[in-house]
């Protein structure tokens, strides 16, 4: 009987666990990746003037929220429920009243409307992100 020398196994099963810490991603659900684009959509807009608001520069940002946002709920909603429904909800509001821009005649009404569901969305979005951070880890 032939004894087989125990440290290529370690190697090799030490180089598997150094992988598996160090991969990007790696055991984490979906949607983490996903909150690093949503918050960087939300951190544009917000940064955005909305006194006057530039329709133009609004609808693409609203663009940007809408598609990074309904990725992100899309994707953590079986895991939190009310959460990603409260972000959902604040977002499809934001999105509404910001596509509504380019047809409004009160731009500065509208822009006030913006900037409190602006709020509300920041609101629920902290929610989500108190919610899963131990989950992104």
């Amino acid at each position: 009987m032939t004894r087989r020398p125990v440290a290529p196994f370690l190697s090799i099963a030490c180089i598997a666990a150094v992988a598996a810490v160090t991969l990007p991603g790696c055991g984490k659900p979906e949607f983490c990746a996903k909150k690093t684009d949503f918050n960087s959509s939300v951190s544009t807009l917000v940064g955005v003037s909305l006194t006057p608001p530039d329709p133009t520069e609004i609808t693409t940002d609203i663009t940007a929220v809408e598609d990074a946002g309904t990725a992100m709920i899309n994707a953590a909603k079986s895991d939190f429920p009310s959460q990603s429904t409260a972000l959902e909800n604040s977002l499809n509001d934001v999105v509404s009243t910001g596509k509504t821009l380019t047809t409004s005649t009160n731009l500065t009404a509208t822009g006030v409307t913006l900037a409190a569901q602006l709020l509300l969305l920041n609101s629920a979005w902290d929610s989500f992100k108190t919610a899963t951070n131990e989950a992104c880890g």
